[in-house]
C-alpha cells in the first residue's frame, strides 16, 4: 500500500470516528459489546454491574494529589544545562507526534541552555505523517537532528514473532511494547556512544506507570545499568542470534559515565490529553489534521487492534485510554467511537480490511497465522 494510501485511510478513520460513526452505529449497535457507562472499557474486558459500570470504576477513586515532580524536573534539567561534556546536554527522543513535540518546545523554553540533540527512530512502519512532522519540524524548532532506521528483517523478527506467541495477552502490551522498548534502547546506545547524559522519552503519565511500572519521572539507576535480555516477557535468544542482539541495549558494557539518565518529563507534567493538543496547536507547531495518534502512530497500530479484537474481544489499547477517561483526562465520546469502530471494522472487515491485509503481506504472515478471520462479505 501507498504512503499517499495509508495517509488517506488514517484521516478517513479519523473522520468516520468523528462524524459518521455516531450515526452508523445506531444501526449495528446491538452487535457491538456493551461498554462501561463512565470510561467505555469493553464488557470482554471487563464485566459490567447492574449500573453499567466496570469493575475499575466501581473500585475508582480519584487519585490523592501526588507529590509535584515538575519542580524536582526543571532542577534536573537546569543542572545539565551545558554540562554535557560533549556537544550535547540531552538526546530527545523525537517521532513527530503531540507529546515529543510537546516536550522539545516546552523544554527548549523553560531551558534555553540545555544543548538539545533529536533522534528520531524509524521503526521501517513509521507513519507518513509523522515523518512529514519530524522533518518539518525539526526545522521549525531549530533543532540538532538524526534518524535511526534499523532493517526492515530486524524488526519484522520482533514483530512476526510477537503476533505469533501472544498466548494470553495483547498486542499493546507485548508487541507495540516491544517496539517501544527498541525505541528506547537504540536511544540509550546513541547517548552512550556520543556521551550525552540525558534521555528524553516523551511517554505519557500511563505509558510510564502502567507499561514501565515507575512511579516517579526517572528510570531507577540500576535499570540503565543492566542488560537487556527479555523484552514483554519474551526472550531476545529465541529471537535473535547473538550479533543481532548487540542492537539492544547492554549498559554493563558501559562505563558509568557513558550510561545516560532515562527521563520522562510527561510524567512529571502529568498534562491533560486536550490541553496538549491544544498548545501544540497554539505555539503553530501541529494542527488538529496533523496531531491525532491516528495519523501519527506507526502503520502496523491498526494490525495490532484487529488481532486483539479477534482474540481477545477488544483493543489492548483500551485499558491505558478508558483509565485516562476515568480520571478526567481524555475524551469519552471520542474513544469510544474509536474502540467501537475499531470493533465493527476488525469483524467485518469494513474500511479496515485492506491495510490488515497489507500489513500482514509486509510481515510475511497470513489472516490465519493470527487468528483473523474477517466475516463473510467483508470488503476487499
Amino acid at each position: 500500500m501507498s504512503r499517499l494510501t495509508s495517509v488517506l485511510t488514517a484521516r478517513l478513520f479519523e473522520f468516520y470516528t468523528r462524524w459518521v460513526w455516531p450515526v452508523h452505529r445506531w444501526g449495528v449497535k446491538n452487535k457491538l459489546a456493551r461498554r462501561c457507562r463512565r470510561c467505555a472499557l469493553s464488557q470482554r474486558a471487563s464485566p459490567l454491574d447492574e449500573q453499567g459500570l466496570c469493575r475499575f470504576c466501581v473500585a475508582f477513586q480519584p487519585p490523592p494529589p501526588g507529590q509535584d515532580q515538575s519542580r524536582a524536573l526543571s532542577a534536573l534539567l537546569a543542572a545539565h544545562e551545558g554540562r554535557g561534556k560533549g556537544r550535547y546536554d540531552a538526546l530527545l527522543l523525537f517521532s513527530g507526534g503531540k507529546d515529543s513535540v510537546y516536550m522539545a518546545r516546552r523544554i527548549q523554553t523553560e531551558h534555553p541552555g540545555l544543548r538539545l540533540l533529536a533522534l528520531t527512530i524509524d521503526n521501517t512502519f513509521m507513519s507518513p505523517v509523522a515523518r512529514a512532522n519530524v522533518l518539518r519540524l525539526v526545522a521549525k524548532l531549530d533543532l540538532d537532528h538524526i534518524t535511526f532506521r534499523p532493517a526492515r528483517s530486524f524488526l519484522k523478527k520482533l514483530y512476526r514473532y510477537g503476533l505469533t506467541h501472544l498466548g494470553d495477552r495483547d498486542c499493546y502490551n507485548t508487541v507495540d511494547f516491544s517496539d517501544g522498548e527498541f525505541i528506547i534502547d537504540s536511544a540509550r546506545l546513541v547517548a552512550a556512544e556520543k556521551g550525552i547524559p540525558l534521555l528524553l522519552c516523551g511517554y505519557s503519565f500511563y505509558q510510564v506507570q502502567d507499561g514501565l511500572g515507575l512511579t516517579a519521572f526517572e528510570s531507577p539507576p540500576e535499570k540503565e545499568r543492566a542488560d537487556r535480555t527479555h523484552v514483554a516477557e519474551m526472550a531476545l535468544a529465541d529471537i535473535y542470534s547473538e550479533a543481532e542482539r548487540g542492537l539492544w541495549w547492554r549498559g554493563s558494557r558501559w562505563p558509568a559515565d557513558r550510561v545516560a539518565r532515562l527521563v520522562f518529563p510527561l510524567y512529571a507534567w502529568n498534562k491533560v490529553e486536550n490541553e496538549i493538543l491544544q498548545q501544540v496547536a497554539d505555539w503553530g507547531l501541529l494542527s488538529p489534521r496533523e496531531n491525532s495518534p491516528l495519523l501519527t502512530n506507526h502503520q502496523l497500530i491498526p494490525l495490532f487492534g484487529v488481532v486483539d479484537v479477534h482474540r481477545l474481544g477488544y483493543s489492548g489499547y483500551e485499558k491505558e485510554f478508558c483509565r485516562m477517561i476515568r480520571e478526567g483526562k481524555a475524551s469519552f465520546k471520542r474513544w469510544r467511537a474509536v474502540f467501537e469502530f475499531l470493533e465493527f471494522s476488525a469483524r467485518t472487515g469494513f474500511f479496515i480490511k485492506p491495510i490488515v491485509l497489507n500489513a500482514l503481506r509486509e510481515l510475511d504472515l497470513t489472516p490465519a497465522d493470527v487468528g483473523i478471520r474477517f466475516s463473510a462479505g467483508s470488503g476487499s
